[in-house]
């Protein structure tokens, strides 16, 4: 397994090192005025037809005050081109002809460096990414040993590089003689098209306490290096997968049910939600097993809508309570942090938090920026825990959890100004890139109110003035007072917690009692019914053995009868006086008679003895049968008895249940049919537990609190070490450790992407991270989670391998290459693979997923979530059956009918798959919604416009903004803005929802290839539908493309017909609904 490990990361960083370099800046990229000399707002990506001496344009003159804190620098970009031309020479090179929908247009670059201000080329700026090399290389060799070639060119070309800039600044002949080099050893593509050029300058302003961003392509390759030399046991775990028959479904596991929801198994806390919003079954499920078992691999898979961050946030809650428990433990709170002396002659120690508060840190991490972003943002809303307890089914319950976020309200206002909304409480914050992280750090330690996003409170206080604030205004005594206090609340708490769920092991022990008693008297009742079978068929054999003995009796006595006649004749045949003798011998007939009595009077003897062996063998029988009826007899008022016994504890088992608070299963949970009742139930739980628990959390969030307080001064000093922590990473490791080990107390919950792990933990060693909680894992790359596997002792992914698949730019061609020189399967390296697939093979528990296109073939999945609550019929509907074998359950809650329709728009194609028609549809459309949501007093429509293809947005969007802006509001940035955000493809909108969503197809008669491509996997379709909350409406060519894969579902569960009647003129045209 070490070679597979070392293959597959091998494998990675030669796809990773494949990436082309991009060019980093857009037309809109501009440096501000403030920043140079003229007062000017300048462009940060310049063009020229020719050469330009750009480092002596007065434009780009640093202005005096910013030369006093930065320089400017120039980039270089040369030989640049469109990322799709990759695509083109590597199907030339290959012979592919296979159509590529939806070109990647992305600007590309063949090799870059960076000057000073006076063009003199920067030190190691030089990077060549190693695609250059390998398009070069294949075109020769297919089986081309690219690592090896792209190292000794790059070297040799570096050389000759040196030798042309010679230590002086750059010219028009130095670039000349730079660009026929790079020719020689690397490949030169070109874009015919508008809209690029083939070399940029760009300007940079760099602060003197920063350094030149290095032009990587790959934010991946520095971490897969480092584990590849020493990967961790989750990596390996990652990597390796599980064996087959290791592997436990859980779907529809009795057993498995019964072992993880036991209530044992539930974490005293949990997310202090609505009360009467109890988890459901398989989500408890996924819970109770990640939070009691210590596999390094976790996986969820949920459909959209089926609560996979709903059940993160019960496990985050169940970290912040078992840190509290440590916490509680301590005498007094500023026992948590220790001296430690960085080196042994070090006069004063520093103060770090000790070891065992450490072990809970929490890093949510994901490609996908906003999926991170939302989740950081979203738990500490006001909303999220405190609500308003009018109106609601536990009044009480919510002015207690509202009266303890009062106790939290100091630490709301910093939470407040990070999210720019009202907060309950410090919990998660947005980390990951540079300026989210110095947005952390101004409201941690900066006076900083310019990077306040809001009006809560002071903006002027920072968390450590606030901390010190709070420390100041308590004595020494009162603090010690508040401490016993509230470790006491969080211990009373904890201790009704223990005893409610003692309860429902109470509750649980006696269901399982009743399941052993309904077992046992339906095995009492079968062995009566089989008793009185046998009772039955005794009686009937003894009434036959009975008849049976009459009538061997009567033929006995009848024997008897022709035995005395017999003995009659033979007196009368056997002479007494020597008269009748001497008579007999003259007389022969006598004697033959005589001897025939005789003969016949054996026989009769004969008979009469077997007569009487048989009666008495019916004697013994009909004995023995009357014996065994007396048992049977015996034993069916036995089992009655039993029974009898059985029904009273029964009945006592069904007055207990009555009169317990617990959630029982009903009797009849297993049964088939009751598939869609079962999912949605929350098993040995109860409305006064689920209250308890969400206390219990929000009880440890305040002793995490007076923890901070009493340890202000450390906390300080850890969050100067946090800002200067790049500093520490070799002379003082421990302050980086410890910095962060404060900033994850401060923040249960931190976020990132996976492209900023590597520089957000620089540094930091493996195993850092406690549980990683990997989101949106089916988008993700699976080399992308390296870096975070690698510094994390638990992984939990949660996403949906049925929703769209990781952007792989890389060509079909060279993955398969690459692969199979590594020799490594094809679930860790292709198109197809992601975090989640390559997570889920290494996760123990999970479920034989059929596809949708083949009941044959089958593939593992992760935990599956059922309940689905997002979308209503037939969304729902054509969702579950394209996707998910029909497994997901709708909430009975939910009996709204939506609308689905097909806008049968024809015409050609004018630009790519684009149709003018279809494109008009939808902006008439657009501007009907926008009329619509002013009128309700609405901001803006809650509408998505999605296609599967790249050209037909785009035109779309030019569209809307020639006919939207200035027609539908007079707030164009705010039209303009929505324009951006709600139209796009398919990728754009994964894991967002809208009320309305129009499907635009595209494409005309000679493109059929394209839609095919389009439901080639019902992914794509899949995500399309699901964003849509009440409303989906193609917009397409009907007849052509309602028969194929997955559209045709979608056309059959439509249910709006004549749509511009019903749409825009308002008449309800529904089809009945079922």
């Amino acid at each position: 397994m070490a070679n597979l490990v070392n293959d597959t990361l091998s494998a990675w960083l030669l796809v990773e090192s494949l990436q082309p370099g991009e060019v980093k800046y857009d037309k809109g990229s501009t440096l501000p005025k403030s920043n140079f000399q003229n007062n000017e707002q300048q462009k940060q990506l310049q063009s020229f037809d020719d050469y330009y001496d750009i480092w002596n344009d007065e434009r780009y003159t640093i202005a005096e005050q910013s030369q006093k804190y930065g320089k400017r620098i120039f980039r270089l970009y040369r030989n640049c081109f469109y990322y799709k031309e990759i695509d083109k020479e590597i199907q030339n090179i290959f012979n592919d002809n296979t159509e590529i929908f939806n070109p990647n247009e992305k600007r590309c670059y063949g090799y870059t460096f960076q000057t000073d201000e006076n063009g003199k080329v920067i030190t190691d700026s030089l990077h060549i990414p190693m695609i250059m090399s390998a398009l070069k290389e294949i075109r020769n060799n297919k089986s081309a040993n690219i690592e090896q070639i792209f190292n000794d060119s790059k070297r040799k070309f570096q050389q000759r590089f040196n030798e042309i800039i010679a230590d002086e600044p750059i010219n028009k002949d130095k670039l000349k003689r730079l660009d026929a080099t790079y020719r020689d050893f690397f490949a030169v593509l070109i874009s015919e098209t508008n809209g690029i050029f083939k070399h940029y300058f760009v300007i940079e302003y760099v602060k003197n306490s920063e350094s030149p961003d290095p032009n990587f392509n790959s934010f991946f390759i520095g971490d897969i290096e480092r584990a590849r030399k020493d990967p961790n046991q989750t990596l390996k775990a990652y990597i390796e997968g599980i064996n087959g028959e290791k592997r436990i479904e859980v779907d529809e596991n009795k057993e498995i049910f019964d072992e993880f929801l036991h209530p044992a198994n539930l974490p005293d806390g949990r997310w202090p939600s609505q009360i009467e919003h109890k988890l459901y079954l398989m989500q408890q499920l996924a819970v109770n097993q990640i939070t009691s078992s210590k596999e390094h691999i976790s996986t969820v898979n949920g459909p959209p809508g089926t609560g996979k961050t709903t059940l993160l946030k019960d496990i985050f809650a169940h970290l912040v309570v078992e840190r509290a428990k440590a916490f509680a433990a301590l005498d007094e709170p500023r026992d948590a942090f220790e001296n430690f002396k960085i080196h042994e002659t070090d006069t004063s120690p520093i103060k770090v938090l000790k070891e065992e508060f450490s072990k809970f840190k929490m890093v949510v991490a994901s490609s996908n920026n906003g999926a991170v972003e939302n989740i950081s943002k979203d738990l500490p809303k006001m909303e999220e825990v405190a609500r308003d307890h009018e109106g609601k089914v536990f009044p009480d319950y919510e002015l207690a959890y509202n009266k303890a976020i009062d106790e939290l309200k100091s630490f709301s206002t910093i939470a407040s100004r990070l999210i720019g909304e009202p907060a309950w409480g410090l919990f998660s914050g947005v980390f990951g890139k540079g300026d989210n992280i110095n947005k952390v750090m101004n409201q941690i330690l900066n006076n900083d109110s310019n990077n306040s996003d809001s009006k809560f409170d002071d903006p002027h206080t920072s968390f450590v003035k606030l901390l010190q604030n709070e420390k100041n205004s308590l004595s020494y005594k009162q603090l010690m007072k508040k401490w016993r206090d509230c470790t006491k609340d969080f211990g009373k708490e904890l201790k009704k917690v223990k005893e409610l769920k003692e309860l429902s092991v109470e509750a649980y022990n006696k269901y399982k009692e009743n399941e052993k008693l309904l077992n046992k008297e339906k095995e009492l009742e079968s062995e009566i019914e089989m008793l009185k079978e046998s009772l039955n068929q005794n009686r009937n054999d003894l009434s036959s053995k009975n008849s049976e003995l009459e009538d061997v009796k009567n033929n006995f006595q009848y024997i008897e009868q022709q035995i005395e006649t017999i003995d009659e004749m033979i007196q009368t045949y056997n002479p007494n006086n020597i008269f009748k003798k001497m008579k007999s011998w003259l007389n022969q007939t006598t004697t033959n008679n005589l001897d025939k009595c005789k003969e016949d009077k054996i026989k009769l003897l004969e008979e009469k003895k077997s007569y009487h062996t048989k009666i008495n063998d019916l004697q013994k029988c009909i004995k023995e049968i009357s014996n065994n009826n007396k048992d049977f007899e015996q034993k069916i008022k036995n089992n009655e008895e039993k029974i009898n016994e059985c029904n009273i504890k029964l009945t006592e088992y069904n007055q207990y249940k009555s009169d317990s608070n617990v959630t029982f299963p009903d009797s009849d949970f297993w049964n088939k049919n009751k598939y869609e009742k079962r999912q949605v139930e929350n098993l040995w739980n109860s409305n006064e537990l689920q209250y308890h628990r969400g206390l219990l959390f929000l009880k440890a969030m305040e002793l995490q609190k007076l923890i901070l307080i009493a340890n202000n001064g450390p906390v300080y000093y850890a969050m100067q070490d946090f800002k200067a922590r790049n500093s520490y990473i070799d002379s003082a490791p421990i302050r980086v450790t410890n910095a962060w080990n404060v900033m994850h107390l401060i923040f249960p919950v931190v976020s990132t992407t996976f492209a900023s792990f590597a520089s957000m933990y620089r540094g930091l060693p493996k195993d850092f991270i406690d549980y990683l909680f990997i989101d949106e894992a089916g988008q993700a790359l699976p080399q992308a989670a390296v870096g975070a596997l690698y510094r994390s002792k638990r992984v939990i992914a949660v996403g949906d391998p049925i929703q769209i698949e990781p952007v792989v730019t890389m060509e079909d061609n060279l993955i398969a290459n690459i692969r199979k020189g590594y020799n490594i399967h094809e679930r860790l390296l292709s198109k197809e693979s992601s975090v989640q697939t390559v997570a889920d093979f290494a996760n123990k528990y999970g479920y034989w997923k059929t596809q949708t296109d083949d009941d044959a073939k089958k593939h593992w999945i992760g935990i599956p979530l059922w309940v689905h609550r997002r979308c209503l019929k037939p969304m729902f509907t054509i969702a579950n059956q394209i996707a998910y074998d029909n497994k997901m359950v709708l909430p009975k809650t939910i009996t709204d009918i939506g609308k689905t329709g097909w806008y049968d728009v024809k015409g050609n194609s004018v630009q790519r798959q684009f149709v003018k028609e279809q494109g008009d549809k939808v902006i008439a459309l657009l501007k009907n919604d926008w009329k619509q949501s002013i009128e309700n007093g609405e901001n803006e429509p809650s509408v998505y416009v999605i296609s599967p293809f790249t050209e037909v947005k785009k035109q779309i969007q030019l569209l809307a903004r020639r006919e939207l802006i200035q027609t539908v509001s007079d707030d164009t940035k705010k039209v303009s803005d929505w324009i951006k955000n709600s139209i796009g493809t398919v990728h754009t909108f994964q894991g967002k929802e809208a009320k309305k969503v129009y499907f635009v197809i595209g494409t005309d008669n000679n493109q059929d290839g394209a839609v095919n491509w389009s439901c080639a996997k019902p992914n794509l379709l899949n995500v399309a539908v699901t964003r849509a909350k009440k409303e989906f409406y193609i917009i397409g060519d009907k007849e052509r493309i309602k028969s194929k894969p997955y559209y045709s579902v979608i056309n059959l569960e439509s249910n709006i017909e004549y749509l511009d009647e019903a749409i825009e003129g308002g008449r309800d045209t529904n089809k009945k609904f079922n």
